[in-house]
């Protein structure tokens, strides 16, 4: 990792952190957009999950994307995720990471496609593969 790339990780950390020690676990639900203006700037068509799962790995932010959806939830893993020296800050310290623009991007896309918006669970870890579910928000209507 260049000096560069480790500066830029460090203040991305850093300013998650400082969220989180001023609001708690609550900052997460403040930050489902982060990184997703950059992506709608470099992706041709957001709405087209395949595409945007294939853009994401050939351009090296995840090596591996795959996802499981349920009623209730769906469960985005990442192998070789760019952005692992970030959530190793926190993982290290026994916090969890207030966000991921990865899974970011992915609810955004999924909105687009006709999908009630989902929140971000508390994020798994396994060696190098973070585990991401997405839990899907109803309304009294559609519990119904």
């Amino acid at each position: 990792m260049s000096l560069m790339d480790k500066f830029k990780d460090t203040l991305i950390y850093e300013s998650q952190k400082e969220f989180y020690d001023e609001r708690g676990r609550g900052a997460r639900y403040r930050m489902t957009t982060v990184g997703v203006s950059f992506f709608k700037e470099v992706v041709e068509d957001l709405k087209d999950m395949a595409g945007l799962v294939k853009w994401l790995q050939d351009n090296g932010f995840a090596q591996e994307l795959s996802m499981e959806e349920d009623n209730v939830s769906v469960t985005l893993q990442v192998k070789g995720c760019a952005l692992r020296s970030i959530t190793e800050g926190f993982t290290k310290r026994g916090k969890q990471p207030l966000s991921c623009p990865i899974a970011n991007v992915v609810m955004y896309s999924m909105e687009l496609n006709g999908s009630m918006p989902p929140e971000i669970t508390p994020i798994e870890f396994e060696g190098d593969v973070c585990r991401i579910r997405m839990a899907k928000i109803y309304t009294s209507d559609v519990v119904k």
